[in-house]
């Protein structure tokens, strides 16, 4: 069985993979994701790029501003990009394999940017790896769509450590490092020995950079997704 951490209003696709396999769950949510409500954009871009499905979701009421004149739209990896494309948003450039920053500058019509300006539509907060190599050649700014509410512990987060401990194969699971901070959070606020417990089971990442802090807050048993997809979670989990 696995322990689903995201907030549970975006578990359908994978409560339905997981299903489909024959996978037991239970919810553990480590934050909620709200809304933000911004003013109006006051220029037209050349490049927008949306860095996550949340940033895709979130961004609808500024759809209509932000798509107008001529502009590219870029998108972090593969599954951001499968969200533009399914509001029929045209997407010219992102990562056909892992979902990151860097693979996205990487990118030959990334890395031609000069003199433009760019919008990162994202959540608060975050991190700056893009702005920060954009801007040295380009006006770099943000739309923050929505942020990440820690979640606090409820009688759910009880009842489903209680079921995952029951399960010798029970398995934990963390998109991001706010995400992995969250869980290790809650885990303490309920009991002081259950991190210990949980820290030997196995834990899947969605990328190097959280099973750097996985290790540092000492799991001992962590994988790493081939990409941040739900389809790549089920297949780590039926290895």
């Amino acid at each position: 069985m696995i322990l689903i951490t995201r907030p549970i209003a975006q578990t359908e696709n994978l409560k339905m993979l997981l299903e489909a396999s024959d996978i037991e769950y239970a919810f553990f949510p480590a934050f909620e994701v709200k809304k933000i409500n911004n003013g109006v954009l006051s220029q037209k871009y050349d490049v927008i790029i949306f860095i996550s499905v949340n940033a895709v979701n979130y961004a609808e009421d500024y759809f209509k501003k932000l798509f107008s004149g001529t502009f590219k739209v870029f998108a972090v990896g593969p599954i951001t990009a499968k969200r533009l494309i399914n509001k029929d948003i045209k997407v010219d450039c992102f990562p056909k394999i892992n979902a990151s920053s860097k693979e996205l500058l990487a990118m030959q019509a990334c890395s031609e940017l000069i003199d433009k300006k760019i919008l990162i539509v994202r959540g608060k907060g975050g991190s700056e790896t893009l702005k920060n190599n954009l801007k040295k050649l380009n006006q770099v700014d943000y739309l923050e769509v929505y942020e990440r509410a820690p979640c606090e512990l409820t009688k759910l987060h009880s009842e489903s450590i209680e079921v995952f401990l029951n399960s010798p194969k029970g398995v934990l699971m963390a998109s991001s490092n706010e995400s992995l901070s969250n869980i290790v959070r809650l885990l303490n606020l309920a009991s002081p020995d259950n991190f210990n417990k949980f820290k030997t089971r196995r834990l899947i990442v969605f990328s190097q950079k959280i099973k750097v802090l996985a290790e540092n807050l000492g799991f001992e048993n962590i994988k790493v997704t081939l990409n941040p997809s739900d389809q790549d979670l089920i297949n780590e989990l039926i290895i």
